[in-house]
């Protein structure tokens, strides 16, 4: 049979490149319907190969643990949070104002779906266990990239940035988490952390 003659459903359940694609964003996807029931407990692995619709020791050897998914997870949104603002440009007359409004977009992002908001930062932001120090969870390029997205649109995807605005850059990703969390707590509004993040970048980007 030629490949075109193959029907879709088959293409995406064998071992070629686009099958192991369509296998890896199920998994993704699933853990991230998952997060938005009930945040990070609600991601268990046996229930993400059920919607998934792929074996559990398949869904193992993509992502050994739950953390290394919701980080897959995390790389996910930040890739959509990517595309949104290389196809809706930030408007703001100043680098300042348009990288605010990269990490704006980022948190109203969590306003919309809570349960993941708290996966992904239970997953990346709590600490280990004490004593566990030189045994951390896996890390993805959370960072660099989420700081990359945000200098892109501040000063152009060409711009070579210094070491003094990636370090700001840093220091607003750091309050945005600061904000998401004290938010799903409920020490803050959502417009008080809209309001915060948006003023750090404004006085740390100047």
């Amino acid at each position: 049979m030629e490949d075109d003659d193959v029907l879709p459903e088959e293409r995406l359940s064998g071992r070629t490149s686009e099958a192991q694609a369509a296998r890896v964003e199920r998994i993704i996807r699933a853990a991230i319907e998952l997060a938005g029931q009930g945040g990070y407990e609600a991601v268990q692995m046996r229930e993400v190969a059920r919607i998934a619709q792929v074996a559990l020791a398949t869904l193992y050897r993509y992502y050994p643990s739950k953390n290394q998914l919701l980080l897959a997870a995390v790389r996910y949104e930040i890739a959509k949070l990517d595309q949104d603002v290389t196809t809706r440009r930030p408007r703001g007359a100043t680098p300042e104002v348009r990288a605010g409004e990269v990490f704006a977009r980022a948190f109203q992002a969590m306003r919309n779906d809570p349960g993941y908001a708290h996966a992904a930062l239970s997953v990346r932001q709590s600490p280990v266990a004490f004593g566990a120090h030189g045994k951390s969870r896996p890390r993805g390029d959370h960072d660099t990239t989420f700081v990359r997205i945000a200098a892109a649109a501040a000063w152009g995807s060409d711009h070579e940035v210094t070491a003094e605005q990636d370090l700001a850059l840093q220091m607003v990703e750091s309050l945005w988490i600061g904000c998401t969390i004290d938010w799903l707590n409920g020490r803050l509004t959502a417009e008080a952390a809209d309001q915060r993040i948006r003023f750090a970048a404004r006085k740390l980007l100047t």
